[in-house]
């Protein structure tokens, strides 16, 4: 179940988890294959598996102790230590761009770590170059993954995880 956000510059995958195990170990795939920097924005209803899939994707960007990864919901931005800075958001409270900017997102989105942001479609903007996953319950334990995979663009490189460089996302916002 894709929102409407979606975009033919993008390439779609949808993948199967049967357990919380599985979806963890999904994110440790996707978290190994991540740019630095890199955003992903996560979305999906209460208890579907947005942390549990941050916890992989942390883990796979080198966080020794995954359990160290809970949910921001109270603190709004946790900070794990991997191969690089992990900012993992969570958007859930929030309710007005004014709170948006009060965490002081614009100080580490696309600086030199990975930003991970729970309940993303609270963001009034749109971040280029990032990767979209909505997780979808289907009943029980089993989760389908929706993720949208930015092109890539003419002439641009991804940079390998291990060699972090500096790079800036471009927000735009959307016309209401």
């Amino acid at each position: 179940m894709t929102t409407g956000r979606i975009t033919i510059n993008q390439r779609t995958r949808h993948i199967s988890s049967e357990s919380p195990e599985e979806t963890r170990r999904i994110g440790l795939k996707i978290g190994r294959s991540l740019p630095v920097p890199g955003v992903v924005l996560l979305r999906g209803a209460l208890g579907t598996g947005k942390t549990t899939l941050t916890r992989g994707i942390a883990q796979g960007l080198g966080l020794e102790d995954p359990g160290l990864v809970n949910s921001p919901s109270f603190t709004l931005v946790n900070i794990y230590h991997g191969i690089c800075p992990i900012y993992h958001v969570d958007l859930y409270r929030l309710e007005g761009e004014r709170d948006l900017y009060s965490i002081g997102m614009d100080d580490f989105l696309g600086s030199d770590g990975v930003t991970v942001i729970e309940w993303s479609e609270r963001l009034s903007a749109k971040i280029d170059s990032a990767i979209e996953i909505e997780i979808e319950d289907a009943g029980d334990d089993l989760r389908i993954l929706h993720i949208c995979i930015p092109a890539k663009r003419p002439g641009k490189q991804s940079k390998p995880l291990k060699t972090p460089v500096r790079s800036r996302f471009r927000l735009r916002r959307r016309l209401k």
